[in-house]
């Protein structure tokens, strides 16, 4: 019998976008989450590799506590889900993926 590996089906709740570009992706990040981050081909989240074409944004939502990661299935295309996510989550791809954006809250 072979070792169980970590699956990316373990880490989602939600599929926003499907069969999208890094760019649809990448645009959707920036106009929903109040910080982003680029994340590498590769990166490793929750000890799953992250599988991507290029560089593309992850979105950090603080106050519903959800992270927008992107993934791409070969038979799929690139999508975007939304994951809960703990305050640990939030601490592990700032300290990993260094400098990022963050919006300004408006004062309304």
């Amino acid at each position: 019998m072979a070792p169980e590996t970590p699956c990316f089906n373990q880490l989602w709740s939600a599929i926003i976008l499907k069969n999208v570009t890094a760019r649809n992706v990448n645009s959707y990040i920036r106009k929903t989450c109040s910080e982003y981050y680029t994340i590498p081909p590769g990166f490793v989240f929750r000890g799953v590799p992250i599988l991507l074409k290029a560089p593309m944004l992850v979105g950090l939502k603080m106050r519903k506590k959800k992270i927008l990661l992107p993934f791409s299935k070969p038979c799929y295309g690139t999508m975007l889900f939304e994951l809960d996510a703990a305050a640990e989550d939030f601490l592990v791809l700032r300290s990993a993926l260094g400098t990022g954006k963050v919006k300004k809250e408006s004062k309304r």
